[in-house]
């Protein structure tokens, strides 16, 4: 149950933080890019369900602390590894395989 709410609450984080990335006008995946009213309540509301899932296993410090670390390694794997493809499967499929290994080794002892 540990590690399913730790996968579970870094793919909420990757998510959100992608949804800030479809939302940019700098962004090159897709031709329009998404929202930013659709894309900050999504971050918005990920955000509050990782610090749930993680604020039941962790105390409040280590929970924020945590968060906002995840929050940072997010945008920056989602920036950069948006700059080198174009495809958006394969931009998915990248970050959502960093943070399952992540969460799998260690999840926020890691980060």
């Amino acid at each position: 149950m540990f590690s399913i709410s730790n996968v579970l609450a870094l793919q909420a984080i990757f998510w959100g933080c992608t949804a800030l990335y479809f939302s940019s006008d700098h962004q090159r995946t897709f031709a329009q890019s998404m929202p930013k009213a659709l894309a900050n309540t999504l971050f918005v509301a990920t955000i509050v369900l990782a610090a749930f899932l993680l604020g039941m296993q962790y105390n409040a410090w280590a929970m924020i602390f945590s968060t906002i670390t995840m929050i940072i390694f997010n945008l920056a794997l989602v920036t950069f590894t948006g700059a080198h493809e174009n495809r958006p499967l394969r931009l998915l499929a990248y970050g959502t395989g960093v943070n399952v290994v992540l969460a799998l080794i260690g999840g926020v002892y890691v980060a």
